[in-house]
This record gives C-alpha cells, sequence and structure tokens, in this order.
C-alpha cells in the first residue's frame, strides 16, 4: 500500500487539481484548443449570429454607411515578463515580483481582422480586409509552477525541458535551478502573485448543471412537488421549473421569459409533439401517472384559456401570451428564440434539437409525478454526485469572459468613435490593453468576483508549509454564513475520502468551509465527441424513431440516444475504463427504474482512488 501512495504522490502534488484546472484554462500551445480561445470565437458585440464558421469572435460596427466587422481569434500568451521604467524587459521570477512588490503576468496577444465593404473583395468573401497580428491586448496574472511559469520544467532551463518526475538527473537539475531563483524545491505552487502579494483563489462548491432535482414545496400549507434544473452552455445558465399544481395541473416556469407559467402539455405541442400517443410515451411512469396525463391533455383541449390541440395552435397561443400586439416577424422570432435558447440550451439551439427537449420535458414530469404519487423523498442537494466544485481555471475563466467582453465593447466604441472622425482604423490605435488588466487585477487584488461572489481571492496563509498547503486545498460553499442551513453544515456519507470530516472553522463558517482530503483529485473536461463515438461502436442509435423503445442515454446531461441492452453496454464501458481506452475520471450510472443511463465527462467533480483486484469481476461495480 506504502509504495502505491508513494507512487501516486511522485507524479502529482498536493495542489495538481489547482494547477491542471489553470493549465487547460490557458492556451500552452500544445495544439490543444483552450477554453479562452473559445471564449474569444464565441464572443458577440452588436451581432447575435450564432457561431457557425471558424473565423474566431465578432465585433459588429454600428455605421449608416458602411458595413464593418471584426474579427478576432488565436489568442497566446507571452512567458511572465518584468518591463523597466526605461523600456527594458526580461524574465520575471516569482521571488524577483515578491521583492519588487510586482504582479507576476504575461502579455496577451490575439490576432484581428478588420472586414470592411469599401476595400477590394478578399477571395471568398464579399468584402476586403485588413489585417493586425499579435495585438496586445492586456495581461494576465500566472499562476506560480503553471505551464506559462518560468519555473515549469518546461522553462526553467534554456537549453532543455526537464522532466524531474521521470529522471533522477533532471530532479536534481531543476532543484539547483530553483535555489537559484530563490524558491523552496518544496513549494507546490498554486497561487499567483499580485502586486508583491501571493493570493490563491478559494475552490468553490456549485450545484451540478443540467441535472434534474425534485423537492416539496410547502407554500400556505399545501405541498407541491417541483423539479428544478439549471441548464447551462458557454457560461451562462438558464433554470427551469416544473411544478405539479393541487389540480394535478403541470406547469413550467422559464425564468428568463417572464413569470406566466406555461403547461407542460402545450410546451411539448409547441415543441412538435403533436400525437397523444407520443405525449403518454415521453410521460409514462407508474400506471397511476395515465390519469394526469389525461387530465392535462384534456384540460388543455377543453379549458376556454388555452383550447390547443395542435402544434400550430400551442405556437399561437405562446405568441399571444409573450408578444402581444407586436408584428407577426417579432412574435415568431420572439417564441422562436424562446423555444431554442432560453428552453434547456444544454439540449442543442437548433430547430432539430425541440423534440429531444419534449421528451426531455416528458423525463422531468415523469419525476415530479413519481414523486407525488409513490411519495419519494426528495432529491438529495447534498449528495456530493449533484456537486461541482469551481476550481481556480473555471474561476479565472468566468473573470476572463467577463473582462473579454468589456474589452470588445470599448474597442466597438472606440472604433465607431475613429470612424466618426474621419480617422483611420487601426486595432493598435484604437484598443486600450488596461481596460482588460485592470478588470483581472482589480478582481484577484480585492477578492471581488464577477456574479456578486466576495473572498474569492484570499492572502495565502505561511503561518506554517502545512496551512498554506491546507488553505491551497480549501473548498467552500456560496450559502449564506448567517443561515443555519444544518443539513448543508453536516457530514454527509459521500464526503469520505473526499472531504477532511476534521478540518473545518469553527463559529457561522462550520461545515460551510471545508478541506479536500490528499488523496482526491478533480475531473478536467474530457471531450464528449470521444465517449460518443464509443458509445456508437457499442450499438446506441443516436437517431431513433421512437424514444420509448430502450433505455435513454444521457451524456452530461444531453440525451444521445437509445440502447436495447444497457446491463451490456454499462459493463461494456467499465471493461473498456479499466483497459485505459476511455479515460479513468469518465463516470457510467444506470437508473434501472426510470431505463436511464447517465455518462458524465465534465469538469469539477471530485474523484478519490478506488483500488481494484486483478481478480476481482467485472460485473459489479
Amino acid at each position: 500500500m506504502r509504495e502505491i501512495v508513494e507512487s501516486y504522490f511522485k507524479h502529482r502534488s498536493l495542489v495538481n487539481h489547482q494547477l491542471a484546472s489553470y493549465n487547460d484554462c490557458i492556451p500552452i500551445g500544445d495544439g490543444k484548443e483552450s477554453r479562452m480561445e473559445n471564449i474569444v470565437r464565441n464572443i458577440r458585440i452588436g451581432s447575435d449570429e450564432p457561431v457557425e464558421d471558424d473565423e474566431g469572435g465578432m465585433v459588429k460596427l454600428d455605421l449608416l454607411d458602411k458595413e464593418i466587422i471584426v474579427r478576432l481569434k488565436n489568442l497566446r500568451l507571452g512567458r511572465p515578463t518584468i518591463k523597466e521604467a526605461n523600456g527594458a524587459e526580461h524574465h520575471a521570477t516569482p521571488m524577483e515580483c515578491r521583492l519588487r512588490k510586482l504582479t507576476y503576468f504575461s502579455p496577451v496577444y490575439l490576432d484581428f481582422k478588420i472586414f470592411r465593404d469599401d476595400l477590394p473583395p478578399s477571395p471568398g468573401s464579399e468584402m476586403g480586409f485588413q489585417e493586425e497580428t499579435s495585438v496586445h491586448i492586456g495581461n494576465l496574472p500566472i499562476m506560480v509552477r503553471s505551464a506559462r511559469c518560468n519555473l515549469n520544467p518546461n522553462h526553467a532551463d534554456e537549453n532543455r525541458r526537464l522532466s524531474p518526475e521521470t529522471s533522477t538527473e533532471d530532479s536534481e537539475r531543476y532543484t539547483q535551478l530553483l535555489r537559484k531563483y530563490g524558491e523552496d524545491p518544496l513549494d507546490p505552487g498554486g497561487y499567483f502573485i499580485i502586486n508583491g502579494t501571493e493570493r490563491v483563489l478559494i475552490s468553490m462548491e456549485d450545484l451540478a448543471p443540467n441535472r434534474v432535482t425534485v423537492e416539496k414545496n410547502k407554500k400556505y400549507a399545501h405541498e407541491t412537488q417541483v423539479a428544478k434544473i439549471f441548464s447551462q452552455k458557454d457560461g451562462v445558465r438558464k433554470p427551469l421549473n416544473v411544478e405539479k399544481r393541487r389540480d394535478g395541473m403541470l406547469m413550467v416556469k422559464i425564468p428568463s421569459a417572464g413569470t406566466t407559467p406555461i403547461p407542460l402539455v402545450l410546451l411539448m405541442r409547441a415543441l412538435g409533439v403533436a400525437k397523444d400517443m407520443d405525449i403518454f410515451a415521453s410521460i409514462a411512469g407508474p400506471p397511476e401517472a395515465m390519469k394526469y396525463t389525461v387530465a392535462n391533455l384534456n384540460d388543455l383541449r377543453d379549458n376556454e384559456e388555452y383550447g390547443v390541440d395542435t402544434s400550430e395552435e400551442a405556437l399561437a397561443w405562446l405568441e399571444k401570451k409573450f408578444a402581444a400586439g407586436q408584428q407577426k416577424e417579432y412574435r415568431e422570432s420572439r417564441i422562436q428564440n424562446l423555444l431554442d435558447n432560453e428552453l434547456l440550451p444544454h439540449l442543442g439551439s437548433k430547430f432539430d434539437n425541440r423534440e429531444k427537449k419534449a421528451i426531455f420535458l416528458g423525463r422531468i414530469a415523469r419525476q415530479v409525478l413519481e414523486m407525488a404519487i409513490m411519495d419519494k423523498d426528495p432529491n438529495d442537494k447534498d449528495h456530493y454526485a449533484n456537486k461541482r466544485v469551481r476550481l481556480a481555471g473555471d474561476l479565472v475563466e468566468d473573470l476572463f469572459r467577463v473582462s473579454l467582453q468589456q474589452l470588445a465593447r470599448d474597442l466597438k466604441y472606440q472604433l465607431e468613435r475613429h470612424h466618426n472622425r474621419k480617422r483611420e482604423l487601426r486595432i493598435s490605435s484604437c484598443l486600450r490593453p488596461d481596460v482588460l488588466t485592470t478588470k483581472i487585477m482589480h478582481a484577484l487584488a480585492t477578492g471581488n468576483w464577477v456574479g456578486g461572489r466576495s473572498g474569492v481571492s484570499q492572502l495565502l496563509d505561511r503561518t506554517t508549509y502545512l496551512s498554506a498547503l491546507s488553505h491551497m486545498r480549501r473548498v467552500t460553499s456560496p450559502l449564506v454564513r448567517s443561515q443555519p442551513h444544518f443539513e448543508a453544515r453536516d457530514l454527509h456519507p459521500t464526503q469520505w475520502g473526499r472531504l477532511c470530516p476534521n478540518e473545518t472553522p469553527e463559529g457561522q463558517n462550520c461545515g460551510l468551509v471545508k478541506n479536500a482530503a490528499q488523496m482526491i483529485d478533480v475531473s478536467e473536461e474530457v471531450p464528449e465527441e470521444d465517449v460518443k463515438a464509443l458509445l456508437k461502436e457499442a450499438g446506441v442509435d443516436d437517431d431513433p424513431e421512437g424514444w420509448a423503445d430502450g433505455s435513454r442515454i444521457h451524456v452530461n446531461g444531453d440525451i444521445f440516444g437509445l440502447h436495447k441492452r444497457p446491463h451490456k453496454l454499462v459493463s461494456q464501458f467499465k471493461r473498456r475504463r479499466r483497459s485505459g481506452r476511455i479515460r479513468p475520471e469518465v463516470s457510467i450510472r444506470h437508473d434501472h427504474e426510470n431505463r436511464d443511463v447517465f455518462i458524465n465527462t465534465d469538469r469539477g467533480r471530485m474523484l478519490r482512488p478506488l483500488l481494484i483486484s486483478p481478480t476481482l469481476s467485472l460485473v459489479e461495480l
């Protein structure tokens, strides 16, 4: 056992999860598209056009006489540098930044293209363009010992890359270099240096997106059943509530579309489910649920408030309810945006995804009815399968997204200003790098993060070596400290092996501020396409004619397809995972009762090591 633990820590530091998350977020030049590059390519300012091409992000100017579009892509980071007052630059080291009260950061570069209709058209485009490459857009703080740090084994030696994990000679050379730069070889890194102070980003617990949770809602002494889901795509969350009223009616609330509840069956009709039989098949559930489904269908048809029996009538009702008195084109686009972008965006935002959304709504309705009929217990919010941990990379990603949008809006304003004053349009003269830098530095220096959160960035506790390690492995809950939250503060069985049962502060933070166990790991995102390709090999039908004949396969909350032999699929999946064909952090769960198989490849799941005996059969776990 001792040999296993030693080999585990030989290749992983105690803050490996923070370093891996940050490295996954920033561009490190390994050919893999980083999360920051995805943010750049998805940005849309002045235009609502969907991301369909490879031209990158878009900033469209509001001009009367010309059409000018700015495209931006290819984000790159330089090495951490220090610029002196006389203009000289040299590579920075963390110790120099500590002593001189400087910030340890790297310059950020971006490529721009300005498309203009008053220039000769370029091949494959109706407009000509002028290009500017490697424009400095600001500075990004670098985590000590991350892939972009000057102390990383890839950069510490100018002559070659070091491999301290595998080579004893490289390990000794790396230790000598760290001492030369004034660093402690035992310091694991995982923190930032802002104005000479060491600051650490505290990991945050969050409810898992794209998961349905069912709970009981007691209001005015009457109990109703409510299902909630936070549908998340590209960093934007859209909540959805499905409630069973006392009269048996199932109503849907989409907060971003107003407070008006929509009958669930009407919404399924609007999504293209025209036949009553298809609605029955989508909801299914126990035999007792049949009467509720019939009551909902009859009420929708007979009630004067609705009077809906077809998909066209359902769309007309929605147009009348949410865009009354507007022109027909506006009404249609409003409802199209509601169904495609506001309703369960993680399932897709195209017209073809509407049937999948209707099936998903039927599954939510079944869970609500099962709780009402069978008096099931509500879902446990404190179960760690329903939690995700947001690490340094996720927090920096949120901050960079907001900062880049602010920079793009400022660039749009400056370009329009230059155009109105008849000046030459050049990105380098219009872009202000301090907009991005100031926003990021202020958040890291004060701890006040985007979304109104505070205390995200904290001064690293250097009282002892163990206190510093503990601080970098801290996990905090977003719940309000002044409220009791008894269940959230209690030890939960699923925290075993993942969170330390002893190390938590006294007072109002008790149970809400926790520390990760030593041997945990936090999952990084595995590309869905790799898992979906293997599922197709295993016989999963990703385009079935009906969704009732088999078990539904969910990948990160999205319905991928059907399989008629789920037990065989699950055992085959685990066999491939243990043989190394599937990454070990991909999880799978079979829900026998509801005929669902859930596969998760997303980031933020707290994992603990599991030793499997070679003689153990592959059927049980």
